[in-house]
């Protein structure tokens, strides 16, 4: 099975990056990053057959925003960089070749969620073999 993880078009704003009549593809600490964004900024269950992808941030949009908002966004994120982690294990241990070192997400070495009025913004810093990238979805909620 073919996974997203190993081959991926490069997304800018939201299209295809398109070069002449060629898609480009997207590797390294930018492939990385791109896949983080697009878990986080996808709806959970949206693809049936990756039940895990994608977050449930959504749900929080046009919701209040109290106290409790800040930890709930923060523990989703964890929950999605988990699950891409343990996805990202499971391929390389099968077939460690498909992969480039920059692409593998060794740590979550921080998540930041904050709260500015009606708008909850979040950032993560994820380590790899190469370095770290860092992935801002903003607005969040």
């Amino acid at each position: 099975m073919v996974s997203k993880i190993t081959y991926s078009l490069q997304v800018q704003n939201g299209d295809l990056v398109v070069v002449g009549s060629e898609c480009q593809i997207v590797a390294g600490t930018s492939k990385l990053q791109q896949d983080l964004t697009l878990w986080l900024l996808s709806r959970v269950g949206s693809s049936r057959f990756h039940p895990t992808w994608g977050a449930a941030l959504q749900s929080y949009i046009g919701s209040l925003i109290g106290s409790a908002t800040q930890a709930n966004v923060y523990n989703e994120i964890m929950r999605v960089l988990t699950n891409y982690q343990a996805m990202v294990l499971q391929l390389f241990s099968a077939n460690p070749s498909i992969f480039s070192l920059a692409e593998l997400p060794y740590s979550i070495d921080s998540i930041n969620v904050s709260v500015t009025y009606d708008t909850v913004y979040s950032s993560i810093r994820v380590s790899n073999p190469a370095g770290s990238t860092q992935v801002t979805v903003a607005p969040s909620v």
